[in-house]
């Protein structure tokens, strides 16, 4: 049943008995105009004095017949969003001024006179009695609805109740946008009609007009700092005080209902992490990939992907398996809708204490790294909002796979990367195709003669600089970077070229004198030189 605690209307003040020898100047749409108070003024300049929604009662004793102040007046109580006048006549005011009438006329404003003594003390005290009742009415029909959502959201009906219940408490239509998934509307809306409703939404053309802003009222379906859907009321007059507080509480318990709904499916997602195990294992085929992809989102329009760890110390990991890893869904969840936004599907899991994400493109290439990289940052900054973070650590994304049973070969580079990260640091970028020289010297480490080929051809120059603190290993790097270069190397070293020819000589004493003349001499050394680099870090 539809409540009937909507906003009094000037129509509905006209038929109350203190109003019945009255007249009323005021079009269909004047009468549609809601009070939510009455209030005495006699005063010329009121436009500070208001809130909007009042019925104001004068006798004219400050303008009197004045036109001119008469018109003001009326001008700042229409732009002060007063809900009408009401002059008594005779005493001060004698009649009605015509170019009063003409502008409230034109602005759909009520203009209603008393030809005969009234006594404003009793109108206020009927009305303002009448607002109080209503007042009291709303909040025990609010704390109703409290207890109707409540029961509604442990009973686990589902969205289109709640919806249905804001329905039927407001009369409004209502209309629920989620991201991601298909628009509703109760009552239900033709498929042309909705359409034309929801491209009004999206374009920002409903709320073009004043009178469209007091008919529609939007609330933002937020959780864990992150839009999850919209939810708009629409009336067919203004809405009233009350059916925007039952928006209000409708919006936070859609809100819980929507957490509620994605922490389930979460904890169902991560009861089937084993078969995305055996994906980044390279067991599943094919079609055995597509047909399950599609049992997640059937919608889905499937192009390549690609693995992004996340790496996890020894405490991150303890906190994300807490609470049966409450955290860790929470953090799912706002990572798969804001992956989703970007045109990705997105299944994360943690696996060998890392939080492994398998990043499903929608899109083909376009725009790949772009989007990958600005859905990460933005993980990275709602972290940064956590007191408990967990993607804020080393980042690596392995290869771009075109064929979606090769995601293994994606999985192996993400953890090369992640591998040479810990070994060097932070690396500029965190994709495995940008590594060059990491990838030989890491397959150098594996092989196990990363050492020697360090100790082999620059030992001689590290022992010196050790010894001497000669700046000979520097001056080495920044000499074969710059294609043996002496008046350059002087320059980015900020040395004098006699210093220069001076390490130069020592260094000929140490590696020999053709270092620089044989080509595979040369190469080696400065594969050496970032080899040492690789151990030691940066040569300073």
């Amino acid at each position: 049943m539809v409540n009937t605690l909507l906003q009094m209307t000037v129509g509905d003040i006209l038929k109350r008995p203190l109003f019945a020898r009255a007249e009323a100047i005021a079009s269909p749409e004047a009468l549609q105009r809601s009070v939510r108070w009455v209030h005495i003024m006699e005063v010329t300049q009121v436009g500070h004095l208001l809130n909007g929604h009042e019925l104001i009662l004068s006798t004219g004793i400050g303008w009197r017949d004045d036109e001119e102040l008469s018109v003001s007046f009326l001008r700042q109580l229409i732009d002060s969003g007063a809900s009408g006048l009401c002059i008594e006549l005779g005493t001060y005011a004698k009649q009605p001024i015509e170019r009063m009438k003409q502008l409230a006329e034109s602005e759909h404003f009520p203009l209603i006179f008393f030809h005969e003594e009234v006594r404003y003390i009793d109108i206020t005290q009927d009305l303002h009695a009448y607002f109080i009742n209503q007042h009291h009415q709303m909040v025990s029909r609010l704390e109703q609805l409290s207890t109707e959502l409540n029961q509604l959201l442990l009973s686990g009906k589902g969205m289109m109740s709640l919806l249905r219940l804001l329905h039927q408490t407001t009369g409004a239509q209502v209309a629920f946008f989620p991201l991601g998934a298909e628009a509703q509307f109760v009552p239900h809306m033709p498929r042309t009609k909705a359409g034309i409703f929801y491209e009004q939404w999206i374009y920002g053309k409903m709320f073009a007009g004043a009178e469209q802003k007091q008919t529609i009222a939007h609330r933002p379906i937020l959780a864990l700092d992150h839009l999850f859907a919209d939810l708009l009321l629409q009336g067919r007059t203004e809405l009233s005080e009350f059916q925007i507080l039952v928006l209000d509480r409708c919006a936070t318990a859609i809100a819980q209902e929507m957490m509620r709904t994605k922490y389930m499916e979460e904890r169902r997602r991560l009861k089937e992490d084993l078969w995305a195990v055996d994906w980044l294992s390279g067991k599943h085929a094919e079609q055995e990939v597509l047909d399950y992809i599609k049992t997640l989102k059937p919608t889905a329009k499937l192009g390549g992907a690609t693995v992004c760890l996340f790496d996890l110390d020894a405490e991150t990991k303890r906190e994300a398996e807490r609470d049966e890893g409450a955290l860790l869904i929470q953090k799912h969840m706002v990572a798969r809708a804001i992956f989703e936004g970007e045109g990705y599907v997105l299944l994360p899991l943690l696996h060998h204490d890392q939080i492994v994400f398998i990043v499903i493109d929608q899109l083909g290439e376009i725009k790949h790294r772009e989007r990958l990289l600005r859905a990460i940052d933005r993980v990275s900054r709602t972290e940064q909002l956590q007191e408990q973070a967990l993607f804020a650590l080393r980042i690596s994304i392995g290869c771009y796979m075109t064929k979606l049973s090769r995601l293994h070969e994606s999985y192996d580079t993400a953890k090369e990367m992640l591998a040479i990260q810990r070994d060097v640091g932070p690396l500029a970028s965190p994709f495995y195709q940008d590594l060059h020289l990491h990838k030989v010297m890491y397959a150098l480490k594996k092989a196990g003669t990363l050492h020697a080929l360090a100790e082999q051809y620059i030992a001689p120059v590290a022992a010196s600089d050790k010894d001497r603190n000669g700046h000979l290993l520097q001056t080495l790097s920044v000499y074969l970077s710059l294609s043996g270069s002496k008046q350059e190397t002087a320059k980015a070293l900020l040395i004098a070229r006699q210093t220069l020819y001076h390490r130069l000589e020592k260094l000929e004493a140490l590696l020999g004198s053709n270092f620089t003349n044989n080509p595979e001499k040369r190469l080696t050394i400065e594969l050496a030189l970032r080899a040492y680099e690789y151990i030691h870090g940066r040569i300073q």
